[in-house]
């Protein structure tokens, strides 16, 4: 080999070797990328899930309301329906009740009964008339009678639909059985809007990026799209008087691509690509290092300690701003360790208990942290309300713990006052459950609702003589999260009363507290009624 060619050549194996170096390098950091996306992509997922869990329950429980609420609307038609067929009065005090069933909630279409299995009375008439005289034994549209028959097997509320219906939309069909002495009577029914129920758990309000499918227990679709099916959805049990819902949520372009499109990831892949650029750089320069070594020894010794320090520098920072989710990938990694190391134990199946408890804990308190937040968005919409109506509303939601608790609740004769139907309502719920949740350990409950007015206001009392509060606490009681007694007590949020003062306050009043310990208390929701006067 010639003097020229030797010359060449060693340049040219120097700067092989520096682009091999580069090579194993590059290779390196992509195998690291690789391996630590893995971990950290199915992090975002796990978090991601566990998000989209708790918007499921919170839209499950709420549909779960929504649709049991107007079941219940059935069960007091069919206990008016018994009592006043017996004393021969039901075609005259029939629109009356189902009128006032009808502003109970909203999205009733239509409300019958039909003794002897065929329809003699429905609310409203209008738009309506062509049902009297219908048979619903021998009805031939699919589902209509197979719904009777399973409220005569099952004795309780049955539910057809959703259905298209004659008059526009969709809707439910609810049926039960009134029952004779002897015989069955006949059956009552109501018919339900979909869309109000829907509206009423929010559904509208779903973050774009997910999707949901409400399916009943036959497959049928109630609503939302049955493509989210693919995507491996979070799905919860909404459970009905004769069978369950399913409400399914992911998001739309699926789990992996939801990830990736977290901010969390964007940041993870740019804080990688500076250390990797950054190693890189360090590879360069160690290995042009190796080129120049022997004219520029001192030299590069320089340059290179100071570039090393600014390295040491920048990879401590990077390394801090990395130990989030590395610390993540770690604890994953664990928990696959121990998942797949053997069955679980005695204390493993503790953990989960611990971890259904506090799930359910968690269900509650974020629903009524939702409502305390929510309260100032929600539209306002003030008119005369009669309270008896809010009154025995808040009792039929209430009536299960009425029954179970043996309580005694009296509802005095009271006027209409100026205030949202709605809020109205779930205050004097909260009122009425606290006070029977508070109840004297020995002696039966009495609670007596009852109205007064004062110069320019409505007050609305609920009395008990239940244990009574502390006056030291009596302020306290409003307060979020406040509570006076352990969960294994008093089991609750500690919210109801904060969101039931911050509903009076939206209304232009307040909720005040008088107790003698031991005696009882009085719970007072006071109102302006000023705009009433020329309705009083």
């Amino acid at each position: 080999m010639t003097p020229l060619l030797q010359t060449a050549a060693g340049p040219m194996r120097r700067h092989g070797l520096h682009l091999v170096g580069m090579a194993v390098v590059t290779v390196l950091l992509a195998v690291a990328f690789v391996w630590a996306e893995h971990f950290y992509i199915r992090y975002l997922i796990a978090e991601r899930k566990a998000t989209v869990a708790v918007t499921a329950v919170n839209v499950a429980s709420a549909l779960s309301s929504a649709v049991n609420e107007r079941l219940a609307l059935v069960r007091g038609l069919t206990a008016f329906v018994d009592v006043e067929a017996r004393a021969g009065a039901l075609d005259d005090r029939f629109a009356a009740f189902a009128e006032g069933l009808r502003r109970s909630v909203p999205g009733v279409r239509n409300i019958s009964t039909a003794p002897h299995f065929v329809v003699a009375n429905v609310y409203p008439l209008e738009s309506n008339k062509k049902v009297i005289g219908n048979a619903l034994l021998s009805d031939p549209r699919p589902g209509f009678a197979e719904t009777v028959q399973r409220a005569l097997v099952s004795g309780d509320v049955t539910v057809h639909g959703p259905v298209d219906l004659i008059q526009g939309g969709r809707g439910l069909i609810a049926r039960q059985i009134v029952f004779g002495p002897d015989r069955p009577w006949g059956a009552v029914g109501m018919v339900f809007d979909l869309q109000p129920i829907l509206d009423d758990a929010r559904l509208d309000a779903l973050p774009a990026d997910l999707s949901f499918l409400l399916r009943a227990e036959s497959g049928v679709v109630v609503a939302g799209d049955a493509s989210v099916l693919r995507n491996a959805p979070i799905t919860e049990s909404i459970t009905l008087t004769d069978g369950t819902w399913e409400f399914s949520l992911a998001p739309r372009a699926g789990w992996m691509a939801a990830a990736r499109a977290d901010r969390a990831y964007a940041a993870f892949v740019a804080a990688f690509t500076l250390l990797a650029l950054m190693t890189e750089a360090l590879a360069h320069l160690v290995l042009s290092r190796r080129q120049t070594l022997e004219r520029l020894v001192v030299r590069r010794t320089r340059e290179l300690d100071s570039a090393n320090r600014e390295l040491e520098r920048f990879a401590y920072v990077t390394a801090h701003d990395l130990q989030e989710p590395l610390r993540a990938i770690a604890s994953y990694t664990q928990l696959l360790e121990r998942h797949f190391a053997g069955s679980v134990d005695e204390e493993g199946a503790d953990f989960i208990r611990q971890i259904v408890d506090g799930a359910a804990r968690l269900k509650m308190l974020l629903r009524d942290v939702q409502l305390f937040l929510a309260e100032d968005r929600v539209a306002l919409s003030v008119k005369p309300v009669p309270v008896e109506d809010a009154a025995q509303a808040a009792l039929v939601a209430l009536a299960n713990r009425v029954r179970e608790t043996g309580a005694t609740v009296t509802v005095e004769a009271m006027p209409a006052v100026m205030a949202d139907e709605r809020r109205l309502r779930e205050i004097l719920v909260v009122l009425l459950g606290n006070a029977i949740e508070y109840r004297h350990p020995y002696r039966a409950t009495e609670i007596t609702i009852a109205h007064r007015r004062l110069a320019n206001q409505d007050v609305i009392d609920v009395r008990d003589n239940g244990i009574g509060i502390e006056p030291q606490y009596r302020e306290q009681i409003f307060e979020v999260f406040r509570r006076l007694h352990s969960r294994e007590q008093h089991p609750g949020t500690g919210m109801g009363l904060a969101i039931a003062r911050k509903m009076a306050e939206r209304m232009g009043g307040r909720i005040t507290v008088e107790s003698s310990p031991g005696i009882g208390s009085t719970f007072s929701l006071v109102l302006p009624h000023s705009r009433l006067r020329g309705l009083s």
